[in-house]
């Protein structure tokens, strides 16, 4: 196996497992669509019920789409994912929301209520697909960060990746065509619902 090849054999791998993260974003575009499509209660049950199921797909998949990166191009995922840390940290409390609400949504005696778990579920359903597709832009767009392999050889801090501005990736979320791409992924998972 040649270097090339295994590099296009990572990309399609990569490419895969995005395409398939897409898709199974319908269950953030169900959520989203819970307080419009649900009416009743009876209607919010079975919305949450059809996708409360399947919610641990899109977290592993989102997982396994970084874990991929950072196994096969280790120097593009440090400056990638690290260059919209505080995006990708965003989506991952989404996530952690989304899990926490589905678990404990219809637990008696659960300290928030019902309703608290139901808007948390909204908000991962709206800030989840836009918040990923924002962060999957700075693959196109860049970031406000430097890579410098001569810092390497630095005996005191061979750190090779610094950030240029003190946002830490923050400022991915308020680039026009980051957030058109976010908007675009956000709206494609509410067609999917």
């Amino acid at each position: 196996m040649t270097y090339i090849l295994l590099q296009h054999y990572w990309w399609f791998l990569i490419s895969l497992l995005g395409a398939l993260l897409v898709f199974l974003l319908f269950v953030q575009g169900g959520q989203s669509l819970l307080f419009t499509i649900g009416k009743t209660e009876l209607q919010q049950k079975m919305l949450l019920n059809s996708t409360g199921r399947k919610w641990e797909f899109t977290f592993t998949t989102l997982v396994t789409f970084g874990g991929a990166f950072f196994a096969s191009f280790p120097l593009f995922y440090s400056t990638s994912f690290g260059g919209a840390y505080w995006v990708w940290m965003l989506i991952l409390a989404c996530f952690v929301l989304q899990a926490v609400s589905y678990e404990y949504q219809s637990k008696k005696g659960n300290l928030l209520g019902k309703k608290t778990y139901q808007v948390f579920l909204l908000l991962n359903g709206i800030l989840g697909p836009i918040l990923l597709g924002t962060a999957v832009g700075t693959f196109f767009s860049g970031a406000e960060f430097i890579v410098n392999k001569g810092q390497l050889t630095d005996v005191a801090m061979p750190v090779i990746s610094t950030w240029a501005n003190p946002w830490h990736g923050l400022e991915a979320a308020f680039v026009f065509w980051n957030v058109c791409l976010g908007l675009a992924v956000f709206f494609l998972a509410r067609i999917q619902a």
